[in-house]
């Protein structure tokens, strides 16, 4: 059985809603914790068995090339921009840059994996990484910085990848995902919770 971390507690101020109901998902490294992570992340959506969803992507400064990918597969997006600035160097110079916000739409499992395999590693690198279930998730700004927000009066629900694509954090406003009960027996039946917040589970 592949072992699973659920908890309610962490940092879930990087995607701003009003009162959703929290909850974070990490499968136990057995090999390769971002590949496994992944794959936790792709079959629990599975299991929810809702489209479309959209992927949202904050990218580096290749906005251009991510632009051809999408257009090249033929997958429907939106770009925005996040205030707050990075900065890169080329030719000596240091540069500055607005990040592009992509959200890529995706109508199956297939064309979800296919754009996850496009765009994942940035989730690795830290990068902002996530996915909702309601079109155009509007950009928010304070004190200098962007975050997605999401409105309380949609059923709708929402998942940001973790730092260096440790597990997730899921938001959700949806009737059928609003305790913990209801979060595990959406668990595919190969995974197990081995611990609940802070308390280890006896095997």
């Amino acid at each position: 059985m592949k072992e699973v971390w659920f908890s309610e507690d962490g940092d879930f101020s990087e995607i701003e809603d009003d009162g959703f109901y929290h909850f974070y998902l990490y499968k136990f490294e057995e090999v390769d914790y971002q590949v496994e992570n992944k794959q936790l992340l792709l079959d629990f959506l599975g299991k929810l068995d809702i489209f479309p969803l959209y992927v949202m992507v904050e990218g580096h400064d290749e906005e251009e090339e991510m632009r051809q990918i999408f257009d090249h597969l033929g997958f429907s997006y939106s770009v925005d921009y996040f205030t707050d600035k990075r900065m890169y160097s080329t030719g000596g110079k240091n540069l500055t840059y607005h990040p592009p916000f992509f959200q890529i739409k995706a109508s199956s499992m297939e064309e979800l994996q296919l754009i996850m395999s496009e765009t994942y590693h940035l989730a690795t690198q830290n990068q902002f990484y996530g996915i909702s279930f309601i079109n155009n998730v509007q950009l928010t700004s304070r004190d200098g910085y962007s975050f997605p927000k999401l409105s309380r009066n949609k059923d709708i629900a929402a998942l940001k990848v973790g730092h260096d694509g440790q597990g997730f954090y899921f938001y959700s406003n949806m009737n059928f995902l609003q305790k913990m009960e209801q979060v595990i027996s959406m668990l595919p039946e190969e995974y197990v919770v081995t611990q609940i917040n802070d308390c280890v589970l006896e095997k």
